[in-house]
């Protein structure tokens, strides 16, 4: 009640002070006498009451929740605005509710990952400590440790990046898609020349696309590496572009031993590893699920298709650009 009278006391005040007015004005005309005019009061301000009663009595609830009496929004209130107001305030809470659900899940799936991260970062740590106490240290074993490091490096540092908002962290420009996907072989060289892997590289000169460099770069990478990971010693990885009349198509295509077809469909799920995670091991299950959600923030269709023993295809889709 008290908060109601805060929040009304003007209009209250004003239709009093207009009613003595008006009561005032008659009681003094010849016309009408100070009995009528006494009875023209009481009666207005009697109904002018019972109006304020019905309006506080009607939203009570809503009153009693602004004024900080009661966490609970409009038990029983039967004010059109009132209605509306637990209508906004329950879609409200539920956005919230859900946004701290996400928030959750995402900082417990950044625990989890960091946690295999952390683990996988320790092999090549110990393979080179283990080689410098048995001075076996070379420049190759040092490179494929170091890139293996890079590797993982480059992952948790963008799985932070997409942690901390998408949206906010990408340009979009016009690229030459023969010079990122060149880039980002030549990060990958060290591994190309000790698996004695070359890749072929088909892509016309001038096919340009609209992405952001950082991240696709990091997308070609990851897949490069995943193709690399699981590709056969001295075998082979096509990297092809072809521009059709809607969409240029971005293909890598390995020849190794493929992911079996029960696996396939969930291979973008978070910390899926698969079969051949638990084969060859050093899999946080992560790579691929960064990929598509980079894929998604960028509007890149990501396709995989796989035939297991035989190789698998990544396919990225580009809208082409119109002139």
């Amino acid at each position: 009640m008290a908060y109601y009278i805060k929040t009304h006391w003007i209009p209250f005040t004003a239709c009093l002070t207009i009613i003595a007015f008006v009561a005032l004005i008659t009681g003094l005309s010849d016309t009408l006498g100070w009995r009528l005019s006494l009875y023209f009061l009481g009666l207005s301000a009697f109904l002018f009451l019972g109006l304020f009663a019905y309006d506080y009595y009607t939203k009570r609830h809503l009153y009693r929740f602004l004024s900080g009496h009661t966490n609970q929004l409009l038990p029983g209130d039967s004010s059109p605005v009132s209605q509306k107001i637990q209508v906004s305030f329950d879609h409200v809470r539920k956005k919230e509710e859900q946004q701290l659900l996400l928030q959750t899940k995402r900082q417990e799936q950044q625990i989890t990952f960091m946690n295999l991260w952390v683990h996988q970062m320790k092999t090549p740590l110990s393979v080179l400590e283990m080689m410098a106490q048995n001075k076996q240290l070379t420049p190759s074993a040092v490179l494929t440790e170091t890139q293996r490091l890079k590797n993982g490096l480059n992952i948790a540092l963008n799985e932070a990046r997409l942690s901390a908002g998408f949206q906010t962290d990408f340009v979009l420009k016009k690229l030459s898609l023969i010079h990122v996907v060149s880039s980002a072989i030549n990060t990958q060289k060290t591994a190309f020349i000790q698996r004695n892997i070359y890749p072929a590289i088909s892509i016309p000169e001038e096919m340009m696309i609209i992405s952001d460099e950082k991240w696709l770069a990091f997308m070609i990478e990851q897949l490069l590496t995943n193709s690399l990971k699981y590709s056969y010693s001295e075998g082979k990885i096509d990297v092809t572009a072809i521009a059709h009349e809607e969409t240029i198509q971005l293909t890598i295509t390995d020849y190794g031993v493929g992911i079996p077809a029960s696996d396939l469909p969930r291979v973008k799920r978070p910390f899926f590893t698969g079969e051949n995670g638990r084969t060859f091991g050093e899999a946080t299950g992560m790579g691929l699920y960064l990929v598509n959600q980079v894929a998604e923030g960028l509007d890149i269709q990501l396709q995989i298709d796989s035939i297991f023993g035989q190789g698998t295809t990544v396919t990225l889709v580009f809208p082409k650009i119109k002139q």
